[in-house]
């Protein structure tokens, strides 16, 4: 049995993201989930763990304006070959502050993916 360690719901949601560390050209991911204190996306970005980012979220309905959240890299995880395809790396983030107003855009997208794709999931 695993333990849950999370301290705050997170919302299952796909959305376009960039990764900027100081000094270098963003890099493109995309999210996996969130709650108001942290994220999990994929990426091909090399990180390291305790890096200062600055994650660029592109919510749907306003792709030209992102949302930027800085925080820090908490944990890295390389992808298994199974599951690797345009990503590489799994990596955990905390917000340098909580994100209670991101973290409820996360639960009205979630619950309209899962509208979207719950029709595919049932024919599987």
């Amino acid at each position: 049995m695993s333990v849950e360690r999370r301290r705050r719901y997170r919302h299952s949601v796909y959305l376009a993201a960039e990764l900027v560390v100081e000094g270098t050209s963003p890099r493109t991911a995309i999210t996996k989930n969130v709650s108001e204190l942290g994220l999990l996306l994929l990426t091909r970005a090399d990180l390291d763990c305790g890096q200062s980012v600055v994650v660029k979220i592109y919510l749907p309905g306003d792709e030209t304006q992102p949302v930027d959240v800085p925080g820090k890299v908490v944990r890295l995880e390389e992808l298994a070959d199974e599951e690797k395809g345009i990503w590489r790396n799994k990596v955990a983030f905390t917000f340098d502050k909580a994100q209670p107003d991101i973290a409820q855009e996360f639960k009205k997208f979630a619950e309209e993916q899962a509208k979207i794709y719950a029709p595919i999931r049932k024919r599987r």
